[in-house]
């Protein structure tokens, strides 16, 4: 069977996204291949991905912080949690997830003193797109697992099957087969003429200002949740919605779907989700972030990329260079 082209530079706009540039082909086929897995986990070419208590292996370098990768030899008994989970590979290494436990985890920052486990939300603000990327896809598997080790059936216990892939009841009356699920979630950036709407959630830390945002709920399309969670949030009205672009977002376990919306005018009210909602023209956002007013959400998450793009065409400036002059990704925490 032929293998994807990895080197194809798919262009669109989700590629800009953090975590949606995983340029691994996943082996769907080898999954269930338990002589060909098994091989390659005992070949050169295995890298183990580790997650400890859903926090990620990084190292600090002088390029920021990278994720490390662990060769088969550096952990003992890497199935003592579950088996490995296969990722894919990127033509050179084969990449597996591995839960590990506390003894395992202290033997792993022995053998690397310079790195630790860390909230991958935060750490991935400084890394590399492919390996932020890497790691949120191990992250999104392994919450999946976590969270359905039980049957949500008949309430046995699960067994992991196709290289992790898969979860099938141990009760063999029952039988019931699980398989990966995310949550899909709409983040939209509503303008007005020459304005944007941004809103405070009572929740996030002090000024921080994004976009909205909500889970899509049952039988309802993702155009219809944005349009019935920006009323929800802000009471504003809309008459057209455009999409953009998407996200993985493993926190713990979403697809964000970014849309754009124009407003039928800058009425707007706050909720009990947004404390507060404000219409903002570009230089009041310059203006704003500058006085350290508000402070606007890192580019980890698509909020910034909308607001960004938007900012740009607005005014033709670098809203990056703005924001890092301002310092106003100094506070890392409630990253929308």
């Amino acid at each position: 069977m032929s293998r994807p082209d990895l080197s194809i530079d798919r262009v669109t706009l989700s590629r800009r996204n953090v975590f949606a540039s995983v340029r691994l082909d996943r082996l769907a086929e080898y999954r269930d291949d338990e002589t060909w897995v098994a091989s390659v986990l005992n070949s050169p070419t295995a890298r183990f991905v580790p997650l400890w208590r859903n926090r990620s292996l990084l190292a600090d370098t002088d390029e920021g912080q990278i994720a490390v990768y662990l060769k088969p030899a550096e952990l003992e008994q890497p199935e003592s949690v579950q088996p490995p989970t296969l990722l894919g590979t990127d033509g050179k290494r084969h990449f597996f997830a591995v839960s590990i436990n506390d003894s395992q985890q202290q033997q792993v920052l022995a053998r690397h003193p310079d790195a630790q486990f860390i909230d991958l939300r935060l750490a991935s603000v400084n890394m590399d797109a492919k390996h932020a990327a890497v790691l949120a896809y191990a992250k999104a598997l392994h919450y999946w697992q976590y969270r359905h080790a039980f049957c949500g059936i008949c309430g046995s216990v699960n067994r992991l099957e196709s290289s992790g892939h898969k979860l099938v009841c141990s009760n063999e009356e029952c039988g019931r087969h699980t398989f990966p699920r995310i949550d899909p979630a709409i983040i939209v950036l509503v303008t007005q003429g020459d304005a944007c709407l941004l809103g405070h959630n009572a929740n996030w830390p002090p000024r921080r200002f994004s976009t909205l945002a909500g889970f899509v709920e049952p039988g309802e399309s993702l155009e219809d949740a944005v349009v019935r969670e920006v009323f929800e949030e802000s009471q504003v009205r809309l008459k057209s919605i455009r999409y953009v672009s998407s996200q993985p977002w493993p926190f713990p376990a979403s697809a964000m779907c970014g849309f754009y919306a124009e407003a039928d005018s800058r009425e707007c009210g706050s909720s009990d989700e947004m404390e507060e909602v404000r219409w903002f023209t570009a230089k009041e956002i310059a203006d704003a972030v500058s006085r350290d007013e508000i402070r606007l959400p890192p580019p980890v998450s698509i909020a910034y990329q909308l607001i960004a793009d938007w900012y740009h065409q607005q005014c033709g400036e670098n809203l990056e260079t703005l924001i890092r002059q301002a310092g106003s990704w100094l506070s890392r925490k409630g990253l929308n």
